[in-house]
């Protein structure tokens, strides 16, 4: 599948989103991991992952397939998460405080996490929340924890 990945001016916050738009297929998404927004664009599919075609065949062609789309306007925040030994962060939105709060507890029942943060668009400004930062176990340096706690 091929992509154009592009950055646009989220609909919501006004600040940078990044748009990945598949160009075979037509489908598309829109993330902003400042406020939170959400869109997508993309075929339906069952709780299995398997594809529903408008027919009810097997016929996967384009014309066949049914797009749906998905839209978080206002979201409560965007979400950031770094597991210890991760390379990567997660990311994702949270459509409502009651979201917040059930990630949350989520998050304090793994022994795992290295930083949670949200992200909020709040009264027209970005404001980040470090909600966990228990720091990295090796920093950039090469230092362990136990070697900044001796310093």
């Amino acid at each position: 599948m091929g992509s154009v990945i592009d950055y646009i001016e989220c609909p919501n916050c006004e600040h940078e989103a990044y748009s990945d738009f598949y160009y075979k297929t037509g489908e598309e998404y829109v993330n902003c991991q400042n406020c939170g927004y959400h869109y997508s664009a993309t075929f339906k599919t069952d709780d299995e992952g398997e594809y529903i075609t408008k027919d009810g065949t097997d016929n996967y062609s384009l014309d066949n397939m049914i797009m749906e789309t998905n839209e978080i306007k206002n979201p409560y925040s965007s979400y950031r998460i770094k597991q210890y030994d991760s390379v990567g962060y997660e990311c994702g939105s949270l459509k409502t405080e009651e979201d917040f709060v059930n990630l949350l507890a989520n998050i304090r029942e793994q022994n795992n996490i290295e930083l949670f943060s949200i992200s909020r668009f709040v009264d027209g400004e970005i404001k980040v929340i470090d909600v966990i930062d228990n720091g990295p176990k090796i920093d950039g340096a090469g230092f362990s924890e136990e070697d900044r706690m001796a310093q």
